[in-house]
C-alpha cells in the first residue's frame, strides 16, 4: 500500500465505555459537532480511515477499533425521530450530540490491555507514531490478522 492510500488512525474517547458498548450493534457513534476536534475530524476524515476507541480515565486503555464508513447529522424531534434517540442507541446521560459516525469491521479488543498512555482532555486525536508509546498502524495489522470482526462489543 504506498503512502497515498494509507488510512489514517484517529482516536475517539468514548467516555467510560458503556453507552459504546450498548450503541455498538448500530455499528454507530456519536460526536459533538461544536466541538474543535470534531470540526477538524468531519474536514478530514475519509472512508476506511481506521478509528480506536479510549476509555477515559484509563491511561487510554483500547477497547475497540474499527473502520470509519461515514457520518450523518442526527435529526431528533420534535414530532419525528429520524435518526435513533439515545434510549434506542442505549445511551444514558449524552447530551448535544449532532453527529452520529458509523463504522464497520468492529474489533472488540477491551481485553488486550492496549494502553496508549493518552494525556489530555481532548475527546479526539489523529494519531502520530512519535506521540504515543505504542505503534497502533502496527497493532491494527497484528489485531485483523489475528483477531474476528464482532458484531458488538
Amino acid at each position: 500500500m504506498n503512502i497515498m492510500n494509507e488510512p489514517t488512525h484517529y482516536i475517539i474517547r468514548v467516555g467510560d465505555g458503556i453507552n459504546f458498548t450498548n450503541s455498538s450493534r448500530y455499528n454507530c457513534w456519536g460526536l459533538n459537532s461544536k466541538n474543535n476536534n470534531v470540526k477538524n475530524l468531519m474536514k478530514h476524515i475519509k472512508e476506511n480511515d481506521i478509528l480506536w476507541f479510549i476509555k477515559n480515565k484509563t491511561n487510554g486503555q483500547v477497547i475497540a477499533v474499527s473502520k470509519y464508513t461515514t457520518n450523518e447529522k442526527r435529526i431528533l424531534g420534535p414530532l419525528i425521530n429520524i435518526s435513533k434517540t439515545n434510549e434506542e442507541l442505549g445511551w444514558n446521560n449524552i447530551e448535544n450530540i449532532d453527529i452520529m459516525i458509523y463504522y464497520d469491521n468492529l474489533y472488540n479488543i477491551s481485553r488486550c490491555n492496549i494502553f496508549i498512555n493518552l494525556k489530555g482532555q481532548n475527546s479526539i486525536y489523529k494519531y502520530s507514531d512519535n506521540k504515543f508509546n505504542i505503534d497502533l498502524k502496527k497493532e491494527y495489522y497484528n489485531i485483523i490478522k489475528y483477531s474476528n470482526i464482532t458484531t458488538i462489543m
